[in-house]
């Protein structure tokens, strides 16, 4: 049984199993790479009630027909949906005009997800994220790789887990390794909430294709596809 939330273009069933800038450089901000150890804070922010029903208004879709009776319910709407805004350094760095913000599914337990909004275009993470590279004009390149990289890589962690306070990036490497014939080109170890993992990102034309999660002696945690970047045609 598969169950709706929120995801790209705001909603889509949830996938089971294999889910897999701004024409700046992101190096500039670092010189030219990230440095060799960053640990990044992650603000989490409850929004307030009128914050929550304002971005329901202007996505709609977000609510669920069997909802809709409560649509004049504002106190409702808030507390089931959760939205808290998601800050950390990596994001403003790739995506300043972005926001991030962080809600739970309506089964119990509540699941927790992740969507960015930017101008009128609300996208799920992580699968969304080469189409918001494609809404900012933004490319994957050899100066960015690693920066877009440790973008994706905390975005997918809040969502998945709901609010990690902490993410610490020990290592970065541009890469290019063929492995299981995929040819990954960024290399990230990655540390939270007491867990230590090895991150590999695949480009994929001018965004990310594949992402694979692993332990630090190789075994397959978690492998994420990514939709393309250019959005699907309008009906």
């Amino acid at each position: 049984m598969t169950k709706s939330y929120p995801r790209d273009g705001c909603v889509r069933p949830a996938v089971v199993g294999l889910l897999a800038v701004l024409t700046f450089s992101l190096a500039a901000a670092w010189g030219r790479k990230p440095p060799k150890e960053e640990e990044v804070r992650v603000t989490v922010r409850p929004l307030s009630t009128s914050e929550a029903i304002g971005i329901l208004h202007r996505f709609p879709e977000l609510v669920p027909d069997y909802l809709a009776h409560k649509k004049d319910d504002t106190s409702y709407l808030a507390r089931i949906f959760g939205f808290s805004e998601v800050t950390a350094a990596p994001l403003k760095r790739a995506f300043p005009a972005a926001r991030f913000y962080l809600g739970h599914d309506f089964w119990l337990p509540p699941n927790p997800y992740l969507m960015t909004i930017a101008e009128e275009k609300c996208h799920g993470m992580p699968e969304g994220f080469n189409r918001l590279l494609f809404d900012n004009g933004t490319k994957v390149t050899d100066r960015n790789t690693l920066a877009l990289a440790q973008a994706l890589t905390v975005l997918t962690v809040e969502g998945e887990y709901g609010s990690v306070p902490q993410i610490t990036f020990r290592d970065a490497q541009r890469i290019d390794t063929v492995i299981d014939g995929i040819t990954w080109n960024a290399k990230l170890n990655v540390e939270f909430s007491e867990r230590v993992e090895v991150w590999h990102f695949a480009r994929w034309h001018h965004g990310f294709g594949v992402v694979s999660r692993g332990t630090g002696d190789g075994q397959l945690i978690k492998q994420y596809d990514l939709l393309g970047a250019e959005p699907p045609p309008k009906r």
